[in-house]
Parts: structure tokens; sequence; C-alpha cells
């Protein structure tokens, strides 16, 4: 079995590839998305691998951040690895620009002093909610002002935070979405570990930005009424930041349904014969099942030939045929579609073309 039967999925707009490190994620995705350029008008190569490759297999640097049309091939191809530390430069740009609504619902009342929300406390009988109080103890209190400017400072502090690899990639698939000017984005993810984090993004920020809806809707309201009883408002204006975490929430949502769809999404695992890539394979797609990301097709790469006259290639091929009835017992239900070894290293748009037609022979 090949690849071929995924070129009739006329509706697919996003196909994932992922797995184990060192197994063959990035050339094969690039062999993909060459071979879908004949078929789609336009087709965009993501790389959400903090250790970029893309660039290296295709000989041409994609490190920018933005698609970049690729060369030499047929039809109209682009890649681009997302830039972490780029990205996060202009988040923090827009940090220190403020954020919309914050200062209207919790600090200004129409000129008065800001108000001293030093000994605040919440109903600790509510879920959503931790009591909390000041009493002048700075280590038992809580400061407002002092909690808004926090985010700001380590947002300055000039270190990209753990999970920010995931977030942005995850921030990119939204904005292809929402809105894109390609028919089909192959995503090339990290390895396991990464692409895990990734997945699991959609409902954690879903319930997430669920929590602070319901906290901004009763503080908003709450500082509104103080406002308008002091400076006589209707309590019309717009509240961009609730506009904003509600917009938000709309496309995360859409981002599950869009994910979930077998007909416009679909992730392939990709492995070798070893027990070891077979488990983290085996553990991935049960990942994959619990998020409902659907999976039908498995890429196994670096098959190696029997041989007569080389001893040891003969035992690695022994080896590597058991591993392949074992893979073929676990994954019996999924299009396995198998990859040899090759003897030269697979790089460029010619080796890679070579590639894509063994996977869609």
């Amino acid at each position: 079995m090949t690849l071929k039967p995924l070129l009739e999925k006329k509706e697919l707009r996003y196909l994932f590839l992922g797995g184990k490190g060192g197994v063959g994620k990035t050339i094969s995705a690039s062999a993909i998305g060459i071979e879908f350029a004949k078929h789609f008008d336009r087709v965009l190569i993501v790389s959400t691998d903090p250790a970029h490759s893309l660039s290296d297999c295709f000989d041409q640097d994609l490190s920018g951040g933005e698609p970049v049309r690729i060369e030499g091939v047929k039809g109209n191809l682009f890649g681009m690895e997302l830039n972490t530390k780029k990205g996060y430069e202009q988040f923090q740009k827009i940090s220190q620009l403020g954020i919309p609504g914050i200062d209207e619902n919790f600090a200004d009342f129409g000129g008065f002093p800001k108000p001293n929300t030093q000994n605040v406390v919440v109903d600790s009988d509510d879920d959503d909610f931790t009591s909390f109080s000041g009493d002048g103890d700075p280590s038992m209190g809580f400061n407002m002002q002092d909690a808004m400017g926090l985010g700001s400072e380590l947002l300055n502090e000039g270190s990209i935070p753990p999970g920010s690899d995931e977030a942005f990639a995850f921030g990119k698939l939204l904005e292809f979405i929402e809105s894109s000017d390609f028919d089909l984005v192959i995503f090339d993810t990290a390895p396991t570990g990464h692409t895990l984090r990734l997945l699991a993004l959609p409902d954690y920020l879903d319930s997430f930005v669920g929590r602070i809806l319901k906290m901004r809707l009763r503080f908003g309201n709450f500082f509104k009424s103080l406002r308008n009883l002091f400076t006589g408002g209707g309590g019309d204006e717009s509240d961009n930041s609730l506009k904003m975490l509600e917009d938000l929430k709309k496309v995360i949502t859409k981002a599950r349904i869009e994910l979930a769809d077998d007909a416009k999404t679909e992730f392939i695992p990709v492995t070798i014969p070893t027990l070891m890539a077979l488990y983290e394979t085996e553990r991935l797609i049960n990942a994959l099942v619990d998020y409902s990301i659907p999976v039908f097709n498995i890429i196994v790469n670096q098959l190696i030939p029997p041989s007569d006259h080389c001893p040891f290639c003969q035992k690695r091929y022994e080896i590597q045929e058991k591993t392949m009835l074992t893979l073929k017992q676990y994954f019996g239900k999924y299009n396995l579609t198998e990859v040899p070894m090759v003897p030269q290293e697979i790089r460029g748009v010619e080796q890679l073309t070579l590639l894509a037609k063994i996977l869609f022979a």
C-alpha cells in the first residue's frame, strides 16, 4: 500500500506528520508536499520543530518565519520554519503597548484614584476563585496593579518561556484555520513529546479561556458598575478585551472541529522498524485517538532489503522483519506505506521527488 489514495481527498486542508526523532518526518513531509503541489493550487509545508531541518532538506533558506516559494518544484509549493524567537519578540512589543480593556475595567474610574485592591476577598466557596486577603502582609495579599505588571515584567526578561514553541505553532494553526492563502497546509511536527503538547492545546485553551471569560465577566461588570456610578456613564462602551476573548474561544472551538474532521484533517505517524520506535508510535496513535484526530496512514522508513553478500545487512533485515510482523499486528487496520533505505542522503528537490514516487506509487 502507498499514500496514493490520499490524493483523492479533495477537501483535505491540514496534514500533520509526526513521530520519534530521526525517523524521517521532514523528508516525508517534504516529499508529500512536492507531490501534492501537482494536485493543489497552493501548498505550504510548516516546520514546527524547534530544531528545524526543513531548510536543509530543500537546500533553501526557509528560516524567516514567513512562507517562501520552494524553487525547482512543479506547482506552487511554499515552505516555512516557525521562528519562535521572532514571534515572541513581536508579542513582547504588543504587550508593552498594553492590553485593551484592562485599564478601563480594573483601574480607571473616570479620573478617580486607582482603587486599593490590597484587601480584595473572593468567596472561597466558588470553584472558580480562591480566597485572598491582604492585612498588610505582601506574602498574604493580592495587589491588582502588581499582578497586572508581573506579566509585562516577565515578558521583558528576554528569555522564551517553556512551551512557547507549541503555543506559537498552535497560534499559526489558528491563523490558517481563520484565513489562509493555501489549499493545503502540511505540518512537519516536532518529536512526539512536543507534538502531544501541541495537540493538547485546543482542549486546554478552550477550558482556560472559558474560565477567564467567566472571571472577566464577573470582575468586568463589577468595575463597570462602579465606574458608571461615579461618572454617570451609560455603560455602553465597547469592551475590546471581552470581545477578543470571546472571538478566541470561537476560533479554538472551530479548530477542534476542523482537527476532528477526517475529510479536512489527517495525521500521519512516521516510524522505523525498531521496537523503541514502534512503542512510541503506539503511544502517539493512542493520544491522537483520545484527541479525536483522524489517522489512516503510517509511513515506515529505512527498511533494509535482504542480502546474500552482507551478513550484517542480512541480520539487520531479519531483525526488521520480526519488528514488521509486530508492527502489522499492532497497526493492522492502518494503511502502512513501506519505504526502503536508499544508499544516498535524501536532500534537495531531485531526491525528494524520487521519494515522492515511492510514497505515491
